[in-house]
């Protein structure tokens, strides 16, 4: 199952040191996303990121700094996709959105992967209610995109991701809410997501 995290929505000290952190614990996939952030905090944190991350890092915004820091990870938001009217996309990137209407699966076929939330009540958003219930299983006939549970999730959480069959999910709130643990709390996720790979790999 995979395991994706994304940056907290307000820009904080030492951000870019705890991402390194994360990285060296083995995180595959971090998503820059600041929304009320300008071009050039978003450049603060990637050159405080290790060079050698940066193709681990999709974009959410200024889609054309990926140029200057070898990013091969774009983020196309719901909005944002629906603007260029869902057309095909170039292929020398990874491509990844968002939806929060399972209907839409069969709208962003060329996409990578996509969120889907809020899957549960949101940890960093009060009041951002989740909109699955309890008895959901993800009924997905093709393998692309990939579909990634987000919202409200934390460590007791991720065996009830894994059971509604998504793909994998991203972590926010349970990271970033109290960052002196986010590097604990991501490894005892990590442990999860790899031991539901592993009987995966056995099963097969």
């Amino acid at each position: 199952m995979e395991l994706i995290v994304i940056a907290k929505p307000t820009v904080f000290k030492e951000e870019s040191n705890l991402v390194n952190q994360l990285f060296e614990a083995g995180l595959q996939v971090f998503h820059l996303r600041k929304e009320n952030a300008d071009e050039a905090a978003y450049r603060k944190i990637i050159e405080g990121i290790s060079p050698e991350y940066h193709p681990q890092i999709a974009l959410h915004h200024f889609h054309s700094l990926a140029n200057d820091y070898d990013i091969n990870r774009i983020h196309h938001t719901e909005s944002f996709r629906k603007e260029i009217n869902n057309g095909s996309l170039p292929e020398n990137k990874i491509y990844s959105t968002s939806i929060h209407h399972l209907a839409d699966i069969g709208q962003i076929g060329q996409y990578d992967y996509s969120f889907f939330s809020p899957v549960f009540n949101s940890f960093s958003k009060p009041g951002y209610q989740g909109v699955i219930p309890a008895d959901f299983r993800l009924d997905k006939q093709q393998v692309k995109p990939k579909i990634i549970a987000l919202g409200g999730i934390g460590l007791n959480e991720i065996d009830r991701i894994k059971a509604m069959n998504f793909d994998g999910l991203a972590l926010l709130g349970s990271i970033w809410n109290d960052p002196s643990q986010a590097i604990i709390t991501f490894k005892k996720a990590q442990a999860k997501c790899q031991a539901y790979a592993q009987n995966l790999t056995i099963q097969t």
